[in-house]
């Protein structure tokens, strides 16, 4: 989970601030078994979407955006002979 929250937060492009995943669920219910004549009430879950939530409490699965994706220092030109 850690994982995917620091994989998301490269993505989003995020350089500050401390972020959960935040997951959701989608649950569906209905008649399953062996065979259409037996069913059985059943319950099937599925992850509709993740994302990221803003945390001021840092958690086991917190992620800080500033050591998961450092800002980039900017470079310096290369001076050359000609400009001189």
């Amino acid at each position: 989970m850690r994982d995917l929250a620091a994989v998301l937060v490269k993505h989003y492009g995020l350089t500050e601030g401390t972020y959960d995943l935040m997951v959701e669920f989608q649950i569906g219910t209905g008649p399953v078994g062996p065979d259409k004549d037996n069913p059985l009430p059943g319950v099937t879950t599925g992850v509709s979407r993740v994302g990221l939530i803003p945390t001021a409490k840092a958690g086991p699965n917190t992620v800080d955006a500033s050591l998961a994706n450092p800002r980039k220092k900017p470079r310096k030109k290369a001076v050359t002979k000609a400009a001189l």
